[in-house]
């Protein structure tokens, strides 16, 4: 076999690899917030305004931090809860780097530079304020596409926002009261218990008692049954966005293989040239924000700014992005996630470059 598509299997294996646990984290945290966090509960505590709603989806990447790999999945059950699109449009882009981990590990990268560790962090935040402002008037249901377990406020064909076919599952779907935080999910009835509701109504008129009998409450239902639906909503999220991860690791790994490394020098010399082209490598190498600080800072002959550029727009926008985005977001969303963020990180970098602040 060609060495050559050796290489990019072992690559394409390598970016699918460095995506899949924080993939499953983002899939994890989804599940846990569908289950386990009513939609009323999350109504009530995120800020109406637009400016408190911008604070609150950038504030919340720094206590929940998730890897942009993940983010998406977890940025759509947001959505499905009541969050309003700016919040959680602010929160998917800020998340992936105002969090401590990345902020640490840009740090490290750079050697203890810590203006280069502040400027990504504020260009960042400034891009997902910027974007969150754009979709504004932007509803829910005009952001999540259709099919997705999310859309039309919530509510998808089986009415309750689960976004997956209670006759597959096998469970009727009780959602949590938003006061006690019961259960929000209870097992169906069996062929037993239908029949001896049947047998009992003329016992029991008003049918009180016989439910009472033969229905445990909600807050009686097994922890495993709370567990299974986790397992299931965490599946369903992990499997969409695999599947959707896949093209974006080949596409990136065909880069990596086929672009001779010499192409690149040509835009070194010069920060108008070096800038796009550092932000469109971060586009095609799809590296996870965890490790993309110590891509960039092997850079060493590009300009601060350009490996600015190249640590502040690939958590936001990459080519696996791109596809989730794709499957998660109408078209007029990843339009904006697709073009804002390039420009916000373009005119940033180029500012500063021009001052002088990065050499």
């Amino acid at each position: 076999m060609d060495a050559r598509l050796i290489h990019l299997a072992q690559t394409a294996l390598a970016v699918f690899l460095e995506a899949l646990p924080f993939l499953v984290l983002g899939s994890l945290v989804s599940a846990c917030m569908e289950v386990f966090v009513p939609r009323a509960w999350v109504e009530r505590r995120v800020p109406r305004s637009l400016p408190g709603a911008l604070a609150f989806g950038v504030a919340l990447g720094t206590v929940l931090p998730t890897c942009e790999c993940g983010v998406v999945p977890v940025v759509r059950r947001m959505m499905g809860k009541g969050v309003p699109v700016p919040a959680a449009v602010a929160y998917m882009l800020a998340a992936p780097v105002v969090n401590p981990v990345v902020m640490v590990s840009t740090w490290v990268a750079f050697r203890g530079d810590v203006l280069m560790t502040g400027l990504r962090a504020a260009v960042v935040a400034a891009t997902a304020v910027a974007v969150g402002i754009a979709v504004r008037l932007m509803a829910v249901d005009g952001a999540l596409r259709p099919g997705s377990p999310d859309v039309s406020d919530g509510l998808d064909a089986c009415g309750c926002g689960c976004g997956h076919d209670h006759d597959e599952c096998g469970y009727d779907h009780v959602h949590a009261d938003p006061i006690s935080m019961q259960a929000p999910l209870l097992p169906q009835f069996s062929t037993v218990q239908a029949a001896m509701l049947a047998v009992s109504a003329t016992a029991f008129p008003d049918g009180a008692a016989a439910s009472s009998a033969l229905v445990p409450p909600a807050a009686a239902v097994s922890r495993a049954a709370q567990l299974h639906g986790v397992a299931r909503h965490m599946t369903a999220d992990l499997l969409d966005a695999c599947a959707w991860l896949l093209p974006g690791a080949l596409a990136a790994a065909a880069f990596r293989t086929f672009t001779p490394p010499e192409a690149l020098f040509l835009f070194m010399d010069t920060p108008a040239l070096a800038i796009p082209a550092l932000m469109g490598l971060a586009v095609l190498l799809s590296v996870c924000s965890e490790a993309d600080a110590f891509v960039a800072a092997s850079f060493v002959g590009f300009p601060a700014s350009a490996r600015l550029a190249f640590v502040a727009l690939g958590p936001m926008l990459d080519l696996k992005l791109m596809a989730m985005y794709g499957a998660a977001f109408r078209r007029g969303l990843v339009l904006r996630l697709v073009v804002l963020p390039t420009l916000c990180v373009w005119v940033a970098c180029m500012l500063l470059a021009g001052l002088g602040v990065l050499e």
